[in-house]
């Protein structure tokens, strides 16, 4: 194994692969995008400004079909965009409701949990953003795409996985 250290408590959260051959990931507490090549080169990106010193900011990142990386922002309630050259656009989502988790959808958009919310939703590559309540108190927290087109998803303190069908 090998390591390579990022910012002095920046709790790196979630990491995933570009469209530009590099690895993307979220710094939590520093609310920075980051992104190391494979040789381990990091350079960092302000992405969002932490509201108090270990802000739960940036949480979940994904590679979009349009070739931007893509993340949650955690109790900033916003979705964010950054092109791989470092340009960042905030997308508010329009309930409050803590975005958590975001994946590639298999319709072209990305998708998320909103953990406070119970809520899933869907970002267009344009930044448009549609939510789609659950049962109350689902706490959705990780999903994916699965092999049958849908939504799969945890319910972290609902103790269920649930199957949406966009």
């Amino acid at each position: 194994m090998t390591s390579f250290p990022a910012t002095f408590n920046a709790f790196v959260f979630d990491i995933t692969a570009g469209s530009d051959g590099n690895m993307w990931f979220t710094e939590e507490a520093a609310g920075n995008i980051g992104r190391i090549t494979l040789d381990g080169v990091i350079t960092e990106f302000a992405a969002v400004t932490p509201k108090v010193p270990f802000d739960n900011v940036l949480r979940g990142i994904a590679s979009g079909s349009d070739g931007n990386l893509w993340f949650t922002t955690g109790d900033h309630n916003e979705i964010g965009r950054i092109t791989v050259a470092g340009s960042v656009t905030l997308f508010p989502v329009p309930s409050p409701g803590w975005p958590d988790d975001i994946a590639p959808g298999p319709d072209g958009n990305l998708w998320f949990t909103e953990y406070f919310g119970s809520r899933l939703g869907r970002v267009t590559p344009a930044g448009t953003i549609t939510e789609f309540s659950l049962p109350a108190s689902s706490y959705p927290s990780g999903l994916v795409t699965g092999p049958d087109g849908a939504i799969w998803f945890t319910s972290f303190l609902g103790n269920y996985i649930g199957r949406f069908q966009p």
